[in-house]
């Protein structure tokens, strides 16, 4: 089974066998470079989701009641649009060898 955490980042949430714990990778949302935690290592992730807004760059979080949904970036000097993230959990695989 593998283990569930979240980017240390953008909070994103993820996933990865234990082949990969301790390993340094690049996150597959915000691009940053991190460390894959062991199940010792993490704290257990909320029920928010937590995304970054495309408009102004800054850290926002969601609600399971508004997944999936569109609104406005509650900043006023942005208030661009944005897609709610699902919350559902993205595989980080194993690079391919070459």
């Amino acid at each position: 089974m593998p283990l569930r955490f979240e980017c240390p980042h953008c909070s994103v949430r993820l996933s990865a066998s234990k082949e990969l714990f301790h390993s340094v990778m690049d996150c597959p949302e915000c691009s940053q470079e991190f460390m894959i935690p062991a199940p010792e290592d993490i704290k257990l992730p909320s029920d928010e989701v937590k995304f970054i807004c495309p408009g102004c760059r800054r850290k926002l979080s969601a609600t399971p009641d508004q997944f999936g949904t569109e609104m406005p970036c509650p900043f006023s000097d942005c208030e661009e649009i944005l897609h709610v993230p699902e919350g559902s959990w993205k595989t980080i695989d194993l690079p391919p060898r070459g």
